[in-house]
């Protein structure tokens, strides 16, 4: 390149800090706008009372990606973490919970009164899960009496509407019968938690970037960055940044902290960090308590409870005809068409894709060698 393209990154969570960190260390100027006050994102972590937790619900780094794994540990994210999730279950006729691991554990339904009738529905299970819709999927992985403890109202609390009107798409990542005894959510071969949370490692990530923050920008702002910059990335969502904020659904959700002073510093409330709460006893879906993750020593803990419906762009809503998601890629292509400089995109909001950390920093290792190979091959024309 005979000359240092300036590069425009909308959005400071893992995809904008990281592909910004990416194309600096390649050589570009780079320039990263914010619309909070602080970075982080969804993932973001803050302190309460001195307490880490997080505001938007739990985030734990896990991951097979060679690159991605090697990428983070760079910037500190190092502190080895098993992520165990567990279940508050009603039974019909008991008043006190049960909880029980997630996913369900076949050797652990064996203590149930229902274990008969569970038995006789794993048995006859289909050999190829369905996939007409989320509901189908999960009774025919699980059976109808684990899908009713487990699964049904925590969806119809989360997603406000019927499982039989979600696809099946997103099935696969969060649901699983285990028979294996492993308690682990996840089976990476990395799992991290910082003992700060993830707040340290994205701003370490993004240090050297400079970086506006409060800057609410949209597509009527382009001609202004085609003034200083050659390109733009986006990770902010599509239909808010194409100025029809109601164009997509987004399912968000109202995280309402608590504060508790405790004697013993090493004390914590409830059961674990993650307590999915599917029962419509519940309000909420689930609690958080991150004390369990970074293994703080004060005292005191943090209780979040997740109540979803909130009007915040936290998941995608994955209707079985893919509606949203088709809008997104038309979205994505006005843009671009309309727009007086590259625009590229990458992670969860302007993809309109439900990821992991992990897939969120590759997405953005992939725009980053997107814009590299574009503005080399401009250079080399």
């Amino acid at each position: 390149m005979t000359t240092t393209p300036s590069i425009a990154i909308i959005g400071g969570g893992w995809s904008g800090c990281t592909a910004a960190r990416l194309l600096l260390d390649r050589g570009y100027r780079v320039h990263l706008y914010e619309r909070d006050q602080q970075l982080g994102g969804h993932s973001r972590s803050e302190v309460l009372g001195g307490v880490v937790f997080e505001p938007n619900g739990p985030h734990i780094f896990h991951t097979s990606n060679t690159a991605v794994g090697e990428f983070v540990q760079r910037y500190g994210m190092r502190r080895a973490f098993e992520h165990r999730v567990l279940t508050e279950i009603f039974l019909d006729d008991e008043e006190e919970p049960r909880y029980l691991s997630w996913p369900p554990q076949v050797e652990e339904m064996r203590e149930l009164p229902l274990w008969g009738r569970i038995e006789k529905e794993l048995a006859n299970l289909p050999e190829t899960p369905s996939t007409a819709n989320f509901q189908a999927y999960s009774e025919s992985v699980m059976g109808s009496t684990l899908y009713d403890l487990f699964v049904r109202d925590y969806t119809i609390k989360q997603w406000g509407r019927e499982p039989a009107e979600l696809s099946a798409d997103f099935a696969p990542k969060r649901l699983d019968l285990r028979t294996d005894g492993n308690r682990r959510l996840f089976r990476d071969t990395w799992e991290f938690y910082p003992e700060r949370g993830f707040q340290e490692i994205i701003e370490r990530i993004a240090e050297p970037v400079p970086v506006t923050v409060g800057a609410t920008l949209d597509h009527t702002d382009l001609d202004d960055l085609a003034r200083e910059h050659a390109a733009v990335v986006v990770t902010a969502a599509l239909d808010d940044f194409a100025g029809q904020p109601d164009a997509l659904e987004w399912r968000g959700i109202r995280t309402v902290s608590r504060y508790v002073p405790l004697d013993d510093p090493a004390a914590t409330l409830t059961p674990g960090y993650q307590v999915n709460r599917p029962s419509l006893r519940r309000p909420y879906t689930r609690t958080i308590e991150t004390k369990h993750a970074t293994g703080q020593r004060i005292g005191a803990t943090v209780v979040s409870e997740e109540y979803p419906g909130a009007p915040y762009r936290h998941y995608p809503v994955p209707t079985v005809d893919s509606r949203y998601e088709k809008l997104n890629v038309s979205l994505q292509e006005s843009i671009r068409e309309n727009a007086p400089l590259p625009v590229f995109y990458c992670g969860r909001l302007a993809n309109y894709v439900y990821i992991n950390q992990d897939e969120a920093i590759a997405q953005a290792m992939a725009c980053a060698d997107e814009v590299h190979g574009f503005f080399s091959a401009k250079g080399a024309s």
